[in-house]
């Protein structure tokens, strides 16, 4: 048996999810661990199954111990800090340095806990169609979302992910690149060149910085008041575009990954973190814009 943790926010969960799908296939008996959510609540929690129509193998505690002692509990975090550990029967896997390139003998893993993000596409290219269908919004839009997804539909709408936020905590800002004004102008001016009559869709958790910018032209249309349990409903619009620029950010990955249509033109920051490469993150048909001045 494997089991792979679920973690973090909803993006990350996607790529765990779909790793989870692939190795599924070798191996039948796989299961998710979520049980992180219970004791460090993460953005907006376990989403996975409010969003989409899965059910999932959850392992039980039980099965967890056997693979790896991790306990999240204030039991198991005290008994570990006093040095007492658990004996295990299965190997701890965490995924190894992204900036090395991605690891395809992780899908033949066996009697395994594996712990990682898996941010790329090449660990789930084997069911690829499974996981686009699996991802399929099953709530109900409100009316308002359905109005901005009518309006995609009818025009050459572009999608711009601007994530902000939590990017600017001291803590994060050392570790990632965050696109500012002069990637958003390149990538801008490289749709203009190649889209006939764009409109963009600008989706943010800072949506008073990008139209204090001037970045974008005149009928760009500015999409708020999606938070917490609804912010999923920026990755569905932003999926619902025929083109894409993303930030470094595994929503707007999704987001883009998730639409439909030939010809479409993805463009994404060249550098994801500020001192690591990640080689694999991004399918070989995306586009890189510069991120540096």
């Amino acid at each position: 048996m494997n089991i792979v943790q679920i973690r973090s926010g909803l993006g990350n969960q996607m790529f765990q999810y779909a790793f989870y799908m692939a190795l599924k296939r070798n191996r039948p008996d796989t299961k998710i661990d979520a049980s992180i959510f219970r004791y460090r609540p993460s953005h907006t929690g376990y989403e996975l199954e409010r969003l989409f129509s899965i059910q999932p193998e959850h392992c039980t505690i039980a099965e967890r111990n056997l693979m790896a002692d991790i306990g999240k509990d204030p039991w198991s975090q005290l008994r570990r800090a006093l040095g007492f550990k658990r004996q295990t029967v299965g190997e701890w896997i965490t995924e190894p340095d992204p900036a090395k390139g991605w690891c395809p003998e992780l899908l033949q893993a066996e009697n395994s806990y594996l712990q990682g993000y898996w941010q790329s596409e090449k660990y789930f290219a084997s069911v690829k169609e499974e996981v686009k269908q699996t991802f399929q919004f099953r709530l109900p839009m409100p009316s308002n979302a359905q109005k901005t997804a009518q309006e995609i539909g009818s025009v050459q709408s572009i999608s711009v992910h601007i994530r902000r936020g939590d990017y600017l905590k001291k803590r994060r800002i050392a570790e990632v690149n965050i696109c500012a004004e002069n990637y958003y102008r390149r990538a801008v001016e490289y749709i203009q060149e190649h889209v006939d009559k764009p409109v963009f869709y600008v989706f943010s958790d800072d949506p008073q910085w990008a139209p204090a910018q001037g970045i974008f032209p005149e009928g760009t249309v500015y999409v708020s008041g999606h938070t917490g349990k609804e912010a999923y409903l920026d990755m569905q619009l932003m999926s619902l575009c025929r083109h894409h620029i993303i930030a470094n950010s595994s929503f707007s990955w999704w987001g883009a990954w998730l639409g439909q249509g030939e010809g479409r033109i993805i463009l994404a920051p060249n550098r994801w973190y500020r001192h690591q490469e990640r080689p694999d993150i991004l399918p070989d048909s995306w586009i890189t814009i510069p991120i540096d001045d």
